[in-house]
């Protein structure tokens, strides 16, 4: 499940699957999407959190079990609401922060590359295994190169190796690296440096970097996809 808490003018949306690595199920993914879209409707609010419970890890990233099939039908499906979750979040008028402990994988590295602002502790580490398992990196993977320049994120979509906080920090997919147990405090400090502006003004701030970022995003997106369903029409060779 996500959990919603809300403090103040902050809501922190919490991944809650402790028995499972925290793994996304697609309910969970509609969940976080529902979550982003009625945050940014509501005037009262002025960031959104993102988070996890039992201290083990962020997230290992989609329930596996949901492509445990050979269509590419509902591969394409499936991987379309983790694409839902990321459109969200930058469609969001609200800055997102994703304060990160432990293990951040697959589609969970996805949605954290989303957000506004990325926390991880001195411990996280970070991986995009799907290679290894017969699947390509899509989505928001579109956009790695521009957290982490073109060398370091074809590293990490090609390898599938573990980067740790430092690494992912140096190469500017983590804005800060935190103490444990400091991680949602400083991912929160950053958050509240936005409230110094309007909260329309943040909106078009967020509104225009997207812009900037990059004008083939969504095609190359949509192609992503694509890519992915091919992968498990494969299997049926």
């Amino acid at each position: 499940m996500i959990r919603r808490d809300r403090t103040d003018d902050v809501l922190t949306l919490t991944i809650v699957n402790a028995s499972q690595a925290n793994a996304l199920t697609e309910e969970m993914l509609s969940q976080l999407t529902d979550a982003f879209t009625e945050a940014s409707g509501d005037e009262d609010l002025r960031a959104v959190l993102l988070t996890s419970a039992g201290g083990r890890g962020f997230s290992a990233g989609m329930d596996t079990a949901q492509f445990a099939h050979t269509s590419a039908k509902r591969a394409y499906e499936t991987i379309s609401r983790l694409g839902e979750v990321c459109e969200a979040i930058k469609n969001c008028d609200l800055p997102v922060a994703v304060a990160i402990d432990g293990f951040c994988i697959g589609g969970a590295a996805e949605i954290a590359a989303a957000a506004d602002f990325r926390i991880g502790s001195s411990d996280s580490w970070y991986s995009m295994p799907e290679v290894r398992i017969g699947i390509p990196s899509v989505l928001e993977s579109v956009n790695l190169h521009h957290l982490m320049g073109w060398t370091k994120a074809t590293e990490f979509v090609l390898t599938g190796n573990r980067f740790t906080a430092e690494e992912m920090k140096s190469s500017g997919f983590l804005n800060d690296v935190a103490d444990e147990g400091k991680v949602e405090e400083r991912a929160l400090a950053l958050l509240r440096d936005t409230t110094q502006a309007s909260r329309a003004v943040i909106a078009q701030q967020k509104r225009l970097l997207r812009t900037w970022k990059n004008t083939f995003e969504a095609e190359a997106i949509a192609d992503s996809k694509k890519e992915f369903a091919l992968a498990f029409a494969a299997k049926n060779d």
